[in-house]
């Protein structure tokens, strides 16, 4: 029932960013270099330059976040091989116990 007020405030909040970095690219059309350590950079507009650190902190966040997200879809594999395995032992306790009373029982 909400899903359409969560698109609706992530398309508006998607708007806006995309209307302020338009907007800052606009008012800052003067060209600087960037100089690294190691490295000088060719002379391009500060927006593009932010963007471009902007999208490279993405890039590295999504990297990180995806090793955590496969650590932990390893760890819940594991977790549920042992939960199947504890689960058929279980089974297995109750069938013996099952077929030793009615042994007992038919005596």
């Amino acid at each position: 029932m909400l899903k359409w007020l969560k698109r609706v405030i992530y398309t508006i909040l998607v708007l806006f960013f995309l209307a302020v970095g338009v907007f800052f690219a606009i008012r800052n059309p003067q060209l600087i270099d960037l100089d690294l350590v190691f490295w000088k950079g060719p002379q391009l507009s500060i927006a593009l330059y932010i963007i471009l650190s902007f999208t490279f902190g993405a890039c590295v966040a999504l990297l990180v976040s995806s090793v955590t997200y496969l650590r932990s879809d390893r760890k819940i594999k594991v977790l549920n091989r042992r939960y199947e395995k504890a689960r058929d032992e279980i089974d297995a306790l109750r069938k013996a116990s099952i077929t030793k009373e009615l042994s007992v029982g038919k005596e």
